[in-house]
């Protein structure tokens, strides 16, 4: 019995280094990582088309910058049509930056006479038939798959117009058709909708500020002014973005 005994002890305990090291060698069971959530990627270049609608306000001064409110006028609410192309270069998760420069072809046009004599002058008028930007924007996708982003805008906006004011006797002076410069800042919702496409509509602000502007007759006699304007648009455009439909993990 004793020799039986000394015989198991003496087993277990040859045994139990090798036991150990089998535990020591064997593999811990290792919980999954859950899978990263995919979200839409904003990231490419695109180009697309818009319509919408634009107002605007005139304030007009003299040379020697006193306000001529007789003169002060909308620029009237018109039809806005053109296209966009940009580029989003970064996206980290949800957010996204890039860059998109657009134009619209607008029938912009408002006037206003004076109730007095002011200058001789009844009617100044303004029309403009073109309006754009360049900007940065910046956007936040969000909702399941990040197929949805809102974006905000700013930078460098520009108009393309002309002025005219008609005399008591019937004369108009006009201005040259100018190019002007000014900013904006803006914002708006863009959804992708099918593979490359996506819908969007946005706000825009634009601020040209106070520009000298001459108006001349046709014998070319002239009258400076200074005018100050802003213009408001509301656009809704259609964009496709070149490259399949990638998803990013984050």
């Amino acid at each position: 019995m004793k020799n039986i005994l000394g015989g198991l002890v003496l087993s277990a305990l040859l045994a139990a280094p090798a036991f150990a090291a089998d535990l020591r060698a064997r593999p811990m069971p290792v919980k999954a990582a859950p899978m990263a959530a995919a979200v839409h990627s904003w990231t490419g270049c695109y180009i697309g088309g818009h319509v919408g609608f634009a107002w605007g306000d005139k304030k007009v001064y003299s040379a020697a910058g006193v306000e001529l409110t007789d003169f002060n006028h909308d620029l009237g609410t018109g039809i806005i049509g053109g296209g966009q192309a940009g580029c989003n270069f970064w996206q980290q998760g949800r957010w996204v930056l890039g860059i998109e420069a657009q134009v619209s072809w607008a029938d912009l046009d408002g006037s206003a006479g004076p109730t007095g004599a002011t200058f001789g002058a009844n009617t100044f008028r303004t029309e403009a038939d073109m309006i754009g930007s360049i900007a940065a924007r910046l956007g936040y996708a969000f909702g399941a798959t990040g197929q949805t982003m809102f974006f905000v805008k700013g930078g460098a906006a520009f108009i393309h117009e002309q002025f005219f004011q008609t005399g008591a006797n019937a004369f108009t002076a006009r201005s040259s058709e100018d190019l002007r410069w000014g900013w904006m800042i803006g914002g708006g919702l863009e959804h992708a909708f099918s593979g490359n496409w996506s819908f969007k509509a946005e706000y825009n602000y634009s601020n040209f500020g106070k520009d000298n502007v001459d108006l001349c007759t046709p014998a070319n006699v002239c009258t400076p002014y200074q005018i100050r304007q802003d213009v408001h648009l509301v656009k809704f455009g259609i964009n496709y973005k070149f490259g399949g439909p990638v998803v990013a993990r984050y």
